[in-house]
């Protein structure tokens, strides 16, 4: 087993499955622009590694992911939060075009950014008391990206409710939306591995040649451009003002990029 650590993730290989895990658990693994960055690069590396023919994205600490960092964002100016989240977009495109079978293994929560982010994996674990939200619009804000992959798994009325805020799901939740795929007792991380390990045991060109035809589904770049453009209007209003206040409260404090 091959295992590396980036500044804000942990990879390690076990036979032709990589394992991605989000490494940021003092701050919830909340996506920063520095994580944002390396899963660009760790995407583009895993495409051309003909070694690896199945991904498992994972979180450390206690949870999966609870979506982009408010400190970060916060600190932002606006064409700053608007190029982070289109590169947050762009990580969620390049999971559902990525020629490899790649799963998400969620415990703990899912939340925002990291619902999203799951949602657009080709197969998602989830443990039972995870907690799946996206609570952009009660704190003034809107989904920035990956909407269209939860209106896929989800259909269009659970996906509006999730945005809007109104449904908090469980794991059996997310399987009955259809965000999750499965649902699991015991180490969600070891079982979704083992899903993989099935995957990369595929014929290879098989298994991509089913990528390939289902990439026609996936997320789409003008979707998630217009999303980011009603996150940055919402941005603009008191409401988010006020969140961003509660997790940037200097404003002349020195900008933070992780």
């Amino acid at each position: 087993m091959r295992t590396q650590t980036l500044p804000h993730l942990l990879r390690r290989r076990e036979g032709n499955v990589e394992i991605i895990s989000l490494n940021r658990p003092g701050r919830r693994n909340a996506m920063s622009v520095a994580m944002v960055n390396d899963l660009i690069d760790v995407l583009t590396a895993i495409e051309d590694d003909r070694d690896v023919r199945a991904v498992v994205f994972a979180g450390e600490g206690t949870g999966f992911c609870a979506g982009s960092d408010l400190g970060g964002l916060a600190s932002m100016d606006v064409c700053g939060r608007r190029a982070f989240e289109a590169a947050s977009g762009r990580v969620a495109r390049m999971i559902c075009q990525s020629s490899k079978p790649i799963l998400a293994a969620v415990h703990g929560f899912a939340v925002g950014g990291g619902l999203t982010l799951a949602a657009a994996c080709d197969i998602v674990l989830t443990d039972i008391s995870a907690k799946w939200s996206l609570p952009e619009v009660p704190v003034g804000l809107f989904p920035a990206w990956g909407v269209g992959s939860v209106v896929r798994r989800a259909g269009v009325t659970s996906a509006r409710r999730l945005a809007w805020g109104i449904d908090t799901l469980d794991g059996r939740g997310a399987q009955a939306s259809g965000l999750a795929d499965e649902v699991v007792e015991g180490n969600v991380v070891a079982i979704a591995c083992e899903r993989a390990q099935a995957l990369a045991a595929l014929p290879c060109a098989q298994a991509q040649a089913v990528k390939r035809y289902f990439a026609a589904y996936c997320a789409d770049e003008a979707a998630d451009i217009a999303a980011n453009r009603l996150f940055i209007e919402m941005t603009g209003s008191a409401e988010a003002s006020a969140t961003f206040r509660r997790f940037y409260p200097n404003p002349d404090d020195p900008p933070v990029s992780e």
